[in-house]
């Protein structure tokens, strides 16, 4: 999958809602974060700038394995 500018992306920024079973602890409600692609790394797809979308639209450098972000829509 190729990512560029317009795409709109999301990823975890938190989670709302825990679930205990045991000694396990397991995240089931995500909080997702949204933004916009700027710019793609033309070394590496899976590094972009983003816009997010949020009050003060800060820029963020984020990789797709270690953001584990996901792509919602083309631009």
């Amino acid at each position: 999958m190729t990512l560029g500018p317009g795409d709109l992306i999301r990823w975890i920024i938190d989670y709302d809602v825990y679930e205990a079973s045991g000694d396990v602890v397991t995240p089931i409600q995500p909080i997702y974060a949204y933004g916009i692609v700027i710019e793609a790394s033309k070394s590496d797809s899976k590094n972009v700038v983003v816009s997010q979308l949020s009050e003060n639209g800060s820029l963020k450098m984020i990789h797709m394995i270690h953001d584990g972000f996901e792509l919602i829509s083309k631009g």
